[in-house]
């Protein structure tokens, strides 16, 4: 499923800095070339009143850029092949950035055009209005940005100056990362997709794991070299204290210090720590069982195409694949209906699923069984609800393949299970025969169908019947014809 657009945000809570260095016990020193020049603490300022760099704190720097540049390429052994441009920004600038980036970003588009779908799965509340809060949590999230189309590091000129240089370590590992691999052009490939939207539907689902995966990669490289930034005052690295990364992790999934963040649907929530925290453990094994060249240029090389390889890295090492459940041809549904919106529904998206119609401990349960997972949606011509929160003009086709017969079945029980969640006036209507083989359920969205056929599981919702059957029985006839690779 299409991940919500954070451009390449660093989640800088509240202590998270001063809690790390207080437990590595660093010891006062002078700047010296075996390790990062930390600066002093920032002079307190009055109650109220924000701090803003001085011109002469932004010459300090931006000249150590090239320090802690160097810094990042020692640790992952990514080289310096030419300078980074450097700015420092202030909020006018940052919010016109981020206007015009949320304007014009696919990841965006996609994202909101999802919007719906995100509904009808249960995923964002009714009334939620996504754009005003993505613009809301964009400001408060960034902490400092490289933008990879002017080549620039980005500091903010509000950010308190001892957390300037961690920041300048996470984000020169972007522009490392960007000068061996170019990020802009590895980006071009899904918006070229994004673009073409659901005409294409196998197109998106392609891609989908694929880009979450590459934003968990970049993104947990930047917070590995963080950490080490922090760390090596005290002679420390992630690789000889690797519980600094279970330190750092447990203090993203706090909640209480970003209000914005703390009030966002628990899709939101989780999406938004996943490529930092997940991303950042799934660097840490590879670390430690592959050293720096799988970590970082080795990863890039071969990178994980599921999100099950980021949240179980020992599928990762193994080489266990999962290929993209594709869809079949639907073209049967353009005479009545326009194409919405496709996607892959990965082991994230199921634990998440999960988690909102149950508990951890199902998800915990369940989501380790995924074997894959898409969905379309269809728009009804001519229908245009007088409510805009309506969702009864999309149908929806959600398939999903499991380990095993029974990890299939404990799905499909908790979906339907949680269908009153999602929907008003909800009746069951056919019942399976003993096992749960095929449920008919009445909405007021509209009727739902609900098949599980072995291993798999096919989900019909807001289709009549006719067409319902059509769509199973085409999807059954692509899983069976052609099976996927992986384990």
């Amino acid at each position: 499923m299409k991940r919500p657009f954070f451009l390449a945000l660093i989640i800088m809570l509240l202590g998270l800095l001063a809690v790390s260095q207080t437990e590595s016990k660093p010891q006062p020193q002078q700047p010296s070339s075996s390790g990062p020049a930390h600066s002093e603490p920032a002079q307190k300022q009055e109650p109220g009143k924000e701090h803003r760099i001085t011109p002469e704190e932004t010459k300090e720097l931006f000249q150590s850029v090239d320090e802690i540049l160097h810094f990042a390429s020692e640790r992952t052994l990514l080289p310096v092949k030419h300078p980074v441009k450097k700015s420092m920004v202030s909020r006018a600038d940052v919010e016109k950035y981020l206007e015009e980036k949320f304007r014009d970003d696919v990841d965006r588009m996609r994202f909101e055009r999802s919007e719906l779908v995100l509904k009808k799965f249960g995923l964002l509340p009714r009334t939620f209005d996504l754009h005003s809060f993505l613009i809301k949590l964009l400001g408060e999230q960034v902490a400092g940005y490289y933008d990879e189309t002017t080549k620039t590091i980005n500091l903010l000129d509000w950010v308190e100056l001892d957390m300037q240089r961690p920041v300048m370590a996470h984000e020169l590992t972007h522009a490392l990362q960007d000068q061996s691999f170019d990020l802009h052009r590895m980006m071009k490939k899904y918006e070229d997709v994004e673009k073409r939207g659901p005409e294409e539907p196998n197109a998106l689902i392609k891609i989908d794991e694929e880009s979450t995966c590459r934003t968990a990669v970049t993104e947990g490289q930047a917070m590995i070299v963080l950490l080490d930034y922090i760390l090596a005052p005290a002679g420390r690295t992630v690789e000889t204290s690797p519980q600094f990364v279970d330190l750092m992790q447990a203090q993203m999934e706090k909640h209480g210090d970003s209000p914005m963040l703390d009030s966002a649907p628990l899709l939101l929530r989780e999406e938004l720590v996943f490529p930092y925290g997940q991303g950042m453990k799934f660097i840490e094994q590879l670390l430690k069982h592959g050293g720096k060249k799988l970590a970082y240029s080795g990863v890039f090389e071969n990178m994980p195409r599921t999100t099950r390889e980021i949240m179980q890295p020992e599928e990762y090492l193994a080489g266990h694949r999962i290929a993209p459940l594709l869809l079949p041809d639907m073209g049967f549904l353009k005479k009545d209906f326009d194409p919405f919106d496709a996607g892959a529904m990965g082991q994230l998206d199921v634990s998440l699923l999960m988690r909102q119609y149950a508990d951890e401990k199902t998800a915990s349960r369940i989501s380790p069984e995924w074997r894959g997972g898409a969905y379309y949606a269809a728009g009804r011509k001519s229908a245009r609800p007088s409510d805009p929160t309506s969702t009864a003009h999309i149908g929806m086709i959600y398939v999903s393949k499991w380990s095993t017969d029974k990890a299939a079945q404990d799905f499909a029980h908790v979906y339907a299970t949680a269908l009153p969640q999602r929907y008003s006036k909800v009746e069951r209507v056919k019942t399976g025969e003993g096992n749960g083989l095929a449920e008919q359920y009445t909405s007021a969205d509209g009727p739902i169908f609900i098949e599980r056929h072995g291993e798999v599981v096919v989900i019909v919702e807001s289709f009549d019947e006719a067409t319902a059957g059509k769509l199973i029985t085409a999807v059954l006839k692509q899983v069976q014809e052609k099976p996927q690779a992986g384990n």
